[in-house]
């Protein structure tokens, strides 16, 4: 019980744009592995502590939005919002398709990301519906500038590339691993991008954009994607080298995120000086 009332507390955000005191409403997800008869320890915006019993009517993932009653100082539940899946009879979600991602990325939360890169400027369209926490994160990563001269360690052909791996640990320290977002059939296909994760709860600051199809991937929660590579910029995409192939750790040749840890960029400019970089990484607009 005390696991799932301190996932609940890490899982509360703010619902309305207003200070915590004189805030009149809150949401957070249901949290995973939560069942029937179980209560809830979640605190309000004022620091209120509300205990929320979870009848049958919830599911894991579903959005409960709170409101404040300003005449008894009172919260309660406003709505429930449930996210548009559904469920294959194997237990897996069902994979969303072409036109649905599609629409998923006009959606008027969408945002733009720019990658100026050593090889020129890719653009990724972010969509906090597939992925909230995972969303919110990375364009946190990008309003505090830490993809700036960032490298590309990992670069592995038809596969993936991948950077975040910093030498500052100070900075690096900042970001705590965050809570894996629920899976929502998102699949994972040519300029897909997603968190590297070791794990359940393990995203931080590493990011991966996928260069093919691969639906073997984005069965786990911290692997769902939190955006996708604008169609403009797939042909810069596939122009970053990817000849040192895959880091020693997965059983390849290239470069070692553990010595970059260790010596900086320096490392990769020496050994592996093909090797591209993301100068800079901005919000556009829309």
């Amino acid at each position: 019980m005390a696991a799932m009332e301190e996932v609940a507390d890490q899982l509360v955000e703010q619902y309305e744009e207003e200070s915590a005191s004189t805030a009149t409403g809150f949401s957070f997800e249901v949290p995973v592995g939560v069942k029937a008869g179980v209560q809830l320890k979640v605190k309000a915006p004022d620091g209120v502590q509300l205990h929320i019993p979870m009848t049958a009517s919830f599911r894991e993932g579903d959005k409960i939005i709170m409101n404040k009653n300003t005449e008894t100082g009172k919260w309660g539940i406003k709505q429930v919002e449930r996210p548009a899946i559904s469920v294959e009879p194997n237990g897996q979600v069902t994979r969303r398709s072409a036109e649905q991602l599609e629409k998923d990325m006009g959606e008027p939360n969408v945002c733009t990301v720019c990658f100026n890169t050593s090889k020129g400027d890719i653009k990724l369209r972010i969509v906090p519906s597939w992925a909230p926490k995972g969303a919110q994160r990375f364009l946190q990563l990008v309003t505090d500038e830490y993809y700036s001269e960032v490298a590309i360690y990992r670069s592995v052909p038809n596969f993936l590339v991948q950077f975040g791996v910093i030498s500052d640990q100070e900075k690096a320290a900042k970001y705590e691993p965050i809570q894996d977002d629920y899976i929502r059939g998102v699949p994972i296909q040519d300029g897909t991008v997603c968190f590297a994760a070791a794990g359940p709860n393990t995203r931080t600051s590493t990011v991966c954009i996928f260069l093919g199809e691969y639906t073997q991937l984005g069965g786990n929660p911290w692997e769902t994607p939190i955006g996708k590579v604008c169609p403009e910029s797939m042909d810069t995409l596939h122009q970053l080298y990817t000849g040192y192939g895959d880091m020693p750790q997965c059983g390849g040749t290239g470069p070692d995120p553990i010595k970059l840890e260790a010596e900086g960029n320096d490392y990769i400019t020496r050994e592996f000086p093909l090797c591209d970089f993301i100068k800079s990484a901005t919000w556009v607009a829309n």
